[in-house]
């Protein structure tokens, strides 16, 4: 496996810009949607990019992600977020549980095709109607398991699913460790 070659992302200026676009325009799209907060938009970017990349082999932002205990996030998310709330484009509005994301201006989109438009929004069509607490408990999939926390989780594991046995698991964990995860 020593010639194994992943796609991890990377945080580049044009990974930020696109993250921060996206962020704004999963906030206007769910504007009326109290409990589309941080954990919906986290499950939104990953979910849309990991669906984008099993259909066409290349992710929508680029961005890395990476496990915490709530499941998969974009890596350089609060650095994208919090470059917006410092320009006033973005409120984060923490007095609601869900600390929903209020944008204050029209994203740019010009940077995303309509496939990847479509992509993201039939991610939060998925889970507008989920609680925040299922839709992190779906996250802790196979492809969450199998990466220690903080480590990094490959594009490839698109095309993983399901849930995790205990086996996937002990499995998972020493790949990881053996592959230097």
């Amino acid at each position: 496996m020593s010639g194994l070659n992943l796609t991890w992302g990377g945080n580049t200026p044009a990974t930020q810009k696109k993250l921060q676009e996206l962020v704004l325009y999963i906030a206007k799209k769910t504007a009326a949607i109290d409990d589309f907060g941080t954990t919906k938009i986290n499950k939104t970017l990953y979910n849309s990019d990991m669906a984008m990349f099993l259909t066409t082999g290349a992710s929508i932002t680029g961005a890395q992600y990476h496990r915490i205990a709530n499941g998969p996030v974009p890596k350089h998310i609060l650095g994208a977020e919090r470059e917006l709330e410092k320009s006033g484009y973005l409120k984060i509005d923490k007095s609601i549980a869900a600390h929903k994301r209020i944008a204050r201006r029209e994203p740019d989109m010009t940077q995303f095709s309509d496939p990847q438009i479509s992509m993201i929004d039939t991610q939060i069509d998925k889970i507008k109607g989920d609680t925040s607490t299922k839709v992190s408990d779906d996250s802790h999939d196979i492809r969450w398991h199998a990466v220690p926390h903080q480590g990094l989780i490959p594009y490839e594991f698109a095309f993983l699913s399901g849930k995790a046995t205990e086996q996937d698991k002990t499995d998972a964990k020493s790949m990881a460790v053996e592959l230097g995860w």
